[in-house]
């Protein structure tokens, strides 16, 4: 077949599709805008069609969106076959970027209660959390019980983070403030464990009888709206309202997981396969991305060396 019907129902099938592969939200967000997009500009998919909007492109993830369709068809027994040139032009190496720690302190403190507590398990838990990991953050993936007796470091599973889950660890100072943090929102069963759903509920912020419907009919639609929606809420009414204005300038959330990495990477000597455990990567070489090496990190390493 050398022409592909762009329609509603194959849109719907293919987001469906998305989230039984357990797509992340930011993906999903960011693929669902250009395949919104190619599906309500264009009618059909053919070989000029795919070169015209190769050429419109300006960016690697809107080519990755119809490769995506490809796999789409390819996994659905579908008989549409394209060919996407490959690219050789060289990519330039990621910059990441970190901020002062003691700004983050100071966002910490700027944010109103329980917000700030969101923003210490983002930054603090494992090598840092990305924020969707934050939102879905609940009561029952901390292993009090274990902790109850130590009262050292806890641990947290992380649930189905890019398609992945990972148990990560949890210092000892923040373990005691979610637990009081527990204890005052009176959610503590009979054997003072903290039982209950997310640790920082979006739903009085997210409600409506689609919602409520969309929950009841499409549970894993829900989540990843429900994740995107939290997310805007704590951008605008957490970052910009309390923490931007705090630092004078604006806040990319994920700098804090990138600022935890390096932390325990240059100054904790925390080895690379730890951290990237900890960050739940699949390759290292996305965590030598995070682990920014200062020079402090080199002569240390080379000292007594003749």
């Amino acid at each position: 077949m050398e022409e592909l019907e762009l329609n509603n129902a194959l849109l719907n099938d293919i987001r469906s599709w998305m989230l039984a592969k357990h797509y992340p939200y930011n993906t999903m967000r960011t693929y669902g805008y250009t395949l919104r997009k190619i599906f309500r500009e264009n009618k059909i998919l053919n070989k000029d069609v795919i070169n015209r909007l190769l050429k419109e492109f300006k960016h690697q993830n809107q080519r990755a969106v119809l490769i995506l369709v490809r796999k789409y068809c390819y996994e659905n027994d579908i008989d549409f076959r394209m060919v996407i040139p490959s690219v050789n032009k060289k990519r330039e190496k990621r910059t990441i970027k970190t901020m002062p720690v003691s700004e983050i302190d100071i966002m910490i403190a700027s944010a109103p209660k329980p917000y700030d507590l969101m923003l210490k398990c983002i930054f603090r838990i494992g090598g840092g959390l990305r924020v969707s990991e934050a939102i879905r953050l609940s009561w029952n993936h901390f292993k009090w019980s274990d902790w109850l007796v130590s009262r050292g470091n806890g641990g947290v599973e992380i649930k189905d983070s890019k398609g992945a889950d990972r148990f990560i660890t949890v210092p000892k100072v923040l373990m005691e403030e979610l637990y009081q943090y527990a204890t005052d929102k009176g959610i503590l069963n009979e054997f003072r464990l903290p039982i209950g759903g997310m640790l920082f509920d979006f739903n009085k912020c997210y409600k409506g009888e689609y919602k409520k419907k969309l929950r009841e009919t499409n549970i894993e639609r829900w989540k990843v709206l429900y994740v995107e929606y939290a997310y805007r809420w704590f951008r605008y009414h957490i970052l910009k309202k309390h923490c931007e204005k705090a630092v004078g300038h604006t806040i990319r959330i994920h700098s804090l997981r990138h600022t935890r990495a390096t932390q325990l990477y240059d100054e904790k000597d925390i080895p690379i396969e730890i951290l990237q455990k900890l960050l739940g990567h699949k390759e290292i070489r996305t965590t030598l991305l995070y682990a920014d090496i200062s020079n402090k990190k080199v002569f240390s390493a080379m000292e007594g060396i003749d």
